[in-house]
């Protein structure tokens, strides 16, 4: 019982490109590097080849088909050897989905899968170095590694009730059930950029009663990685024995999370809520407050002189003031956010028009601005990359964020994969066989 490669191919290109017979010149003209993949035992072949995005897997099975025949569309075809095989095409229609993990869920089992029994390191931080044994503990040290030649402080042990999910929560959670002592080591250490962090732990109880926030930040290039699941790249200490550790990771970074594809970008843009992001530009200043306005002023440094009366000297005083102020729009009851979807997902964008702004002295109309977000999988932060004036007093500001960029429109097209299978038609086994036996015996 045997399936040859010519056969295979052959099969494979009657199914791409139409055809009931091919020659094996034609065969390498037409299929390029197509070739059989081994599954396990000798019943079958399979063959790949990626075509206007779509990506065909052809199963060759020596037996007639048992199991319920696939939707789509059934063709015969004739092998170069004369088998002949009933395939049926797929339709390309989209299979009803199996319900999904709860996101929250998915986050935490890949990450802890990740980081099982791992302890990460950081030894550029001056004085101490920080042992971070995730799930388990957080430790402060100086000299050696090992125990019994250093001074060490234990930062805190892992509590499981304060795990947080700072770009998942569309506001603060309540917690009607939490306690006064979990309460306050979750306020004493709260993140402070919930946009860049997926998911935060919480260590307490350590040395004096220290405490550790331990927050994972998406890293997309696993070769800095060395292999590990990720790395500490900043120790802080905001306040005295309260500390703040970030770890990067790949594992940290949404678009891990098939999930998060179908998420309106509303929802992605939630932790931007209750912050401002600026940007200087020449002589004036950027400010946008998601959700609520976008303003343009300028400030200057104001020398003051004052008179003492005891030393009978005059002393000079510095304050930064704001001279001019603008507010090229605010959110309205109109301003929803669209969806642009571009030629490629680098060219599409959302955007949020603000209305309601200063007038403007030349149109003597409100001015207003739209707001576009667009994605930069590059950074951890929201910033604002550019603003322009289109026209007199209406305005384009352009928000790069790596917060929308899990939704499926940003999202690189995959191709999608289809099988093609085919089984022997009735008596074509038979008769395959005996032509492979006459061959047999002319040899």
């Amino acid at each position: 019982m045997r399936v040859a490669q010519l056969l295979l191919s052959s099969l494979l290109c009657v199914a791409l490109f139409g055809q009931a017979k091919l020659e094996s010149d034609e065969l390498q003209s037409n299929v390029g590097q197509a070739s059989p993949i081994p599954q396990d035992g000798d019943a079958s072949r399979e063959a790949s080849v990626e075509a206007q995005k779509l990506e065909y897997i052809v199963g060759l099975y020596e037996k007639e088909a048992s199991d319920p025949v696939p939707k789509g569309r059934e063709i015969k075809m004739v092998s170069s050897t004369g088998q002949e095989f009933s395939c049926v095409l797929p339709t390309g229609e989209a299979e009803e989905e199996e319900a999904e993990e709860d996101l929250k869920t998915m986050v935490k089992r890949k990450l802890l899968t990740a980081f099982k029994d791992q302890c990460l390191v950081s030894k550029n931080s001056g004085y101490w170095s920080y042992e971070v044994c995730l799930y388990k503990g957080v430790t402060q040290f100086h000299g050696e590694q090992s125990e019994d030649q250093r001074v060490s402080f234990s930062l805190g042990n892992y509590r499981k009730d304060l795990d947080d999910y700072p770009q998942l929560d569309e506001e603060d959670a309540e917690r009607p059930s939490e306690s006064a002592e979990s309460r306050k080591i979750r306020e004493a250490l709260a993140v402070e950029t919930p946009e860049s962090v997926i998911y935060a732990q919480r260590y307490a109880g350590g040395t004096s009663g220290r405490r550790t926030l331990v927050q994972f930040v998406c890293v997309q290039q696993r070769s800095r990685f060395d292999g590990a699941p990720g790395t500490v790249i900043e120790v802080k200490e905001p306040r005295e024995f309260h500390y703040t550790i970030t770890v990067a990771s790949p594992h940290a970074c949404v678009s891990e999370y098939s999930s998060k594809s179908k998420v309106p970008v509303p929802k992605l843009l939630t932790p931007l809520k209750q912050q401002c992001i600026y940007m200087n530009q020449g002589w004036w200043n950027y400010e946008f407050c998601y959700n609520e306005h976008v303003r343009q002023f300028h400030m200057e440094t104001v020398n003051t002189a004052v008179s003492d009366k005891e030393t009978k000297t005059k002393k000079t005083t510095s304050q930064t003031v704001t001279t001019v102020d603008f507010f090229l729009g605010r959110k309205t009851s109109n301003s929803t956010i669209r969806i642009h979807k571009g030629e490629t997902p680098s060219t599409s964008y959302a955007s949020q028009e603000y209305y309601d702004g200063t007038t403007c002295d030349l149109t003597n109309l409100p001015r207003k601005v739209e707001v576009r977000y667009v994605c930069d999988a590059d950074t951890t932060k929201s910033r604002i990359m550019s603003i322009q004036e289109t026209s007199t007093c209406e305005y384009i500001l352009v928000i790069a964020t790596p917060l929308i960029c899990v939704n499926e429109t940003f999202q690189p097209v995959q191709p999608k994969l289809l099988q093609i299978s085919c089984h022997p038609s009735m008596g074509s086994l038979e008769k395959g066989d005996k032509g492979a036996d006459d061959d047999d015996d002319q040899d």
